[in-house]
């Protein structure tokens, strides 16, 4: 793989605030993207729904990816950006079947220049709903380092939360996901209560954060986890959400998120464990991005699936030679996002990363166990964010 990747700088005029992106391409697909230090806009999860709420393209896959690639234009046009500034999708199937529809739907799109991409599958929040994305790209630049919120008219959105948020150019933190026991409602509550005293540690408030992703089970209880954010950030504007559905039953929820940070120390990352938590070799609580051009991977699947060992470790092989030609490497990521759909996978990450992260210096994360990957015969997948090491 190492020999297959190759770099292709994009300095179009019409990427917002003249942005530069590098697209970084294996066998023709965009494994990764890197983008330079500006405001960055992160989308809510996307539906194919028309500006009434109807369901566009019942049982058609291709015609539903364009409905919502339309519904994140419209939202991208409230930050001045386009789809052509799109860096990373998040992309939910409803079933692995539809992978290669969607995958050529993506080609029709974007052309070779592709956004880095990553999948799952589950449940959606929208009856007969086969896709649904959510964004990064990046946004004009705006004066001042206040994160601020969207909502496009155009757009029908299946939660309470903002259409969009914008990233102010800077630093960040990612906080790893953190979760409550009880019945849905009183754990989305619970954990949202964690993440506010996580972020009151790190001198931050809800006005900051730029995007939750909830794993929940199960979706169609997503009307009792968005009552609960709703609530919570009464008062407050409510920021983008992305629900997943996992499979977990106790905790039956689990919240990570992105917040707006001034940069606070000489390192380009901190790593940082809140009081009361206890620091893991394997895993940061919360990583500090203080400057840096962000490393956007697509997902990363085990190349060789003899078995669960094998697997794990060819897919920390691809890493390596990604962020490689990226400019970054294994003490430089921000943020992992570990799909699993199998105990054996699941079991081998556990004791095989320990081997690859340096352990002062891992990524912040979140392990989210699903029913089955986009790709058939794989176990885990690797949805990663890094900087380019300076």
């Amino acid at each position: 793989m190492k020999q297959a990747l190759l770099v292709l700088s994009l300095t179009a005029c019409n990427l917002a605030a003249g942005a530069q992106m590098r697209h970084i391409l294996s066998n023709g697909a965009t494994t990764a993207v890197v983008v330079d230090e500006v405001p960055l806009a992160h989308t809510a999860q996307l539906l194919p729904l028309n500006g009434n709420g109807a369901l566009v393209g019942p049982g058609n896959a291709a015609l539903q990816v364009e409905q919502v690639l339309k519904n994140i234009a419209l939202s991208l046009q409230e930050v001045r950006s386009g789809l052509e500034n799109v860096v990373k999708l998040n992309i939910c199937l409803r079933h692995p079947g539809l992978l290669q529809e969607v995958q050529t739907a993506l080609r029709k799109q974007f052309g070779n220049k592709q956004p880095a991409v990553s999948y799952v599958t589950g449940n959606l929040p929208a009856e007969g709903a086969l896709v649904g994305i959510d964004a990064v790209a990046t946004a004009t630049r705006r004066k001042g380092a206040a994160v601020t919120y969207h909502h496009s008219r155009q757009t029908r959105f299946p939660t309470a939360g903002a259409g969009v948020a914008v990233l102010p150019a800077g630093g960040a933190v990612y906080i790893s996901g953190q979760a409550d026991k009880g019945a849905l409602g009183q754990a989305t509550t619970g954990t949202l209560r964690q993440l506010d005293t996580t972020l009151r540690h790190l001198k931050l408030a809800k006005e900051n954060i730029v995007q939750v992703r909830a794993f929940i089970n199960p979706m169609t209880d997503i009307r009792t986890a968005d009552s609960a954010f709703s609530v919570f950030f009464a008062g407050a504007a409510m920021p983008p959400v992305v629900y997943v559905e996992w499979v977990s039953k106790d905790p039956l929820v689990e919240i990570e998120l992105i917040a707006a940070s001034p940069a606070r120390g000489a390192e380009q990352l901190e790593f940082i464990t809140p009081p009361g938590m206890t620091a893991s070799p394997v895993y940061a609580k919360v990583t500090r991005l203080n400057r840096g051009k962000k490393i956007y991977c697509s997902a990363l699947y085990g190349t060789d699936t003899s078995n669960a060992a094998a697997e794990v470790n060819s897919l920390f092989v691809s890493l390596k030679n990604m962020l490689q030609a990226a400019g970054g490497n294994m003490e430089h990521l921000v943020k992992a996002l570990y799909y699993v759909s199998d105990n054996e996978a699941s079991t081998s990450l556990n004791a095989l990363r320990r081997s690859y992260y340096n352990p002062q210096r891992p990524p912040a994360a979140s392990k989210a166990a699903v029913s089955q990957l986009a790709l058939p015969g794989r176990g885990i997948t690797i949805d990663m964010i890094g900087v380019v090491a300076q």
